[in-house]
């Protein structure tokens, strides 16, 4: 009987599962209890870190943009004033080829006279 009385422990062991239950209920509500901020404001928190997060990448990107289209704008400036100081020389080197009064102009211009540049030819 002995050998019973230690295998059967169906009386103590419910006994002790219930008070181990009841001793846990108010420990989850003293722990919710003791909670003094509110669920929603952790998720406040989280979306203003968040929104913080994508306008410090998205500003870095916008001046990024911003500084590149200036010089963008400033490069076509100076590609079209080269274009215009190309067509200007082109006009020139053209003028000096086929106009003679261009020719005779530069040529006074640089100290030549026409008639010693047709007899040194």
């Amino acid at each position: 009987m002995a050998a019973a009385t230690y295998l059967d422990n169906s009386y103590a062991g419910t006994t002790r599962a219930k008070a181990v239950r009841r001793r846990r209920k108010p420990a989850a509500k003293a722990v919710a209890a003791k909670r003094t901020t509110p669920w929603w404001l952790s998720a406040v928190i989280f979306t203003a870190i968040f929104g913080m997060l994508l306008v410090s990448i998205n500003y870095r990107a916008f001046t990024e943009m911003r500084d590149e289209a200036s010089q963008n704008a400033t490069l076509q400036t100076r590609v079209q004033s080269l274009m215009d100081e190309n067509l200007q020389l082109q006009e020139e080197i053209h003028g000096l080829k086929t106009d003679p009064n261009v020719i005779s102009r530069e040529a006074r211009r640089i100290g030549v006279s026409l008639e010693t540049a047709k007899l040194g030819r």
